[in-house]
């Protein structure tokens, strides 16, 4: 099981403010989090975590963020071998304010420099290629090299660079921002609207299989053409940061482990609802045997994962 993660590799620095954030406020912080984030590298460091041979491609900067970072995703079980040679670049790191009382929070992210990177390929085809949309030519690049491998976007704002990875994905389960922004109006609440909707995403990639995630609500997707709703699973959510990139990782894992598209996408939802009862994005992601244990007490066993 090989999973290749395209995309955004960061420096979370993470602080808990249990209200609403208003302006010309002194907020005084007495404990912060701080630990690597970003969508490629969160879904891979699930991988990692879980047993895949998880490689990680993104750009990070010979900095001290990165330098933290590299140890940090390595000891997750990630391979670092592939990420892009980018000179001169600067690790992206990002500021966030969780607010504890309904588990939302706030990014303000300021990314690596758009330096041309050049990007190496294994030898071997991987079984899984996962991309957030930050790196659109690396996707690109993966899937003409390797272009029977699956390949999952991440599609959590609909830019153009993530427009680019999603036209050649298979799997494009999206946030429902990105589908608000694709269609220029809020996500419809009847059965009809939603399944046009999902017609609607499948027209980015004709052929591949679509899911929206819409956080407490659930997700939806189409199964033989049918809509299903999958509730969301309980959660004492204090901070959502990272609950999306985990909840992709989970589902790359378990489309590397060969799991129908809707067994990936309940091993993400579990994952997601456990990582966000902790606080930051990496630290928060699950062992494998807790995930499995948390759908077992639900009534659900997804075969050979154990």
């Amino acid at each position: 099981m090989s999973i290749f993660c395209v995309g955004q590799a960061a420096y979370d620095i993470t602080a808990r403010v249990d209200e609403d954030i208003v302006p010309d406020q002194k907020y005084r912080l007495t404990t912060h989090t701080e630990c690597p984030g970003a969508p490629a590298l969160n879904g891979a460091c699930v991988c990692g975590k879980w047993g895949a041979s998880s490689y990680l491609v993104a750009r990070i900067g010979e900095d001290a963020c990165g330098t933290i970072i590299k140890n940090q995703v390595r000891s997750c079980g990630v391979n670092l071998d592939y990420l892009l040679d980018a000179p001169g670049v600067s690790t992206s790191f990002s500021f966030i304010v969780a607010n504890g009382k309904t588990g939302t929070r706030t990014i303000f992210n300021f990314p690596s420099q758009s330096i041309e990177a050049n990007v190496r390929f294994p030898e071997e085809a991987p079984d899984v290629i996962l991309c957030d949309g930050h790196e659109p030519e690396a996707t690109i690049a993966f899937t003409k090299r390797f272009p029977q491998v699956a390949v999952v976007v991440d599609a959590g704002t609909c830019c153009e660079s993530t427009m680019q990875t999603a036209c050649v994905s298979d799997y494009i389960v999206s946030s429902r921002a990105f589908v608000e922004q694709y269609t220029g109006k809020s996500l419809p609440q009847d059965d009809e609207g939603i399944v046009e909707v999902l017609h609607a995403l499948g027209e980015i990639n004709p052929g591949c299989k679509v899911a929206v995630t819409l956080g407490p609500e659930g997700l939806v997707y189409l199964e033989d053409n049918e809509l299903v709703r999958m509730p969301a699973f309980p959660a004492n959510a204090v901070d959502s940061t990272g609950a999306g990139d985990i909840f992709h990782g989970a589902f790359a894992y378990g489309l590397s482990r060969g799991l129908s598209f809707a067994d990936c996408l309940t091993l993400g939802s579990m994952t997601a609802s456990i990582s966000a009862a902790k606080m930051g994005s990496q630290r928060s992601i699950p062992e494998l045997d807790e995930v499995l244990d948390a759908l077992e007490a639900h009534g659900i066993a997804i075969a050979g994962l154990r």
